[in-house]
């Protein structure tokens, strides 16, 4: 059961309380009656005993026979929880590590009630997935440019990328302007929007191509 040991730390849909280390009690993949295959694990909230029941789809390795649980080695995406928390929404596949760090930090600061934090989290971010896109220009405006000559995003987007990044400006720097939850809400949405287009959508037909399990 190695291969879910980076999914121990959770935040518990029962009593709330964020990033714990859950234990793992089940994993398995289970046979549908259309021979397609779902994997699923269970785990346990140590502060109150939720028991938490995760999908996971296999992104990359093999997939393990109809009753047995996976070995290490594989690379794993959350498809959904049960019960379902807030975060669900913005869960993202083929999302790398530390974007995917960045993103939750922000949703984290936002639920605190503190917007400001949360727009430099998002323009952190959008800096760490430009990276993994090769475009490390000085300034991220010079970046979201390069994604736009490049085609890795619309002109659409890049007015998109441009509201984040001045949001960002502003939670970072002293300023008489306060951020609302609302527009940084806004900003949240749209940058899991350009994170699924530029990850997601990708990283899914690159499966297909290659005959991976849906």
């Amino acid at each position: 059961m190695p291969v879910f040991n980076e999914l121990l730390y959770r935040d518990c849909p029962w009593c709330k309380t964020q990033n714990l280390g859950c234990a793992l009690r089940w994993s398995q993949v289970v046979r549908a009656a259309d021979g397609s295959d779902r994997l699923w694990a269970l785990y346990t909230c140590p502060r109150c005993a939720g028991a938490i029941l995760v999908e996971v789809r296999i992104s990359s390795g093999e997939w393990p026979p109809p009753g047995s649980a996976p070995s290490g080695g594989a690379n794993v995406n959350v498809v959904r929880e049960v019960p379902d928390t807030e975060y669900h929404e913005f869960e993202i596949l083929h999302l790398p590590d530390d974007v995917r760090s960045f993103l939750r930090d922000s949703l984290v600061v936002l639920r605190a009630g503190v917007p400001d934090a949360a727009a430099v989290q998002l323009r952190r971010t959008l800096e760490a997935a430009a990276a993994h896109r090769d475009v490390k220009e000085k300034t991220l405006v010079l970046s979201i440019q390069k994604l736009i000559d490049e085609g890795a995003v619309t002109r659409d987007f890049g007015d998109v990328l441009h509201y984040v990044r001045k949001l960002g400006n502003l939670g970072a720097h002293y300023t008489d302007e306060k951020l609302s939850h609302a527009d940084v809400e806004r900003a949240l949405r749209f940058t899991v929007q350009l994170l699924r287009n530029l990850f997601e959508v990708p990283g899914e037909l690159a499966q297909l191509n290659a005959g991976g399990s849906a």
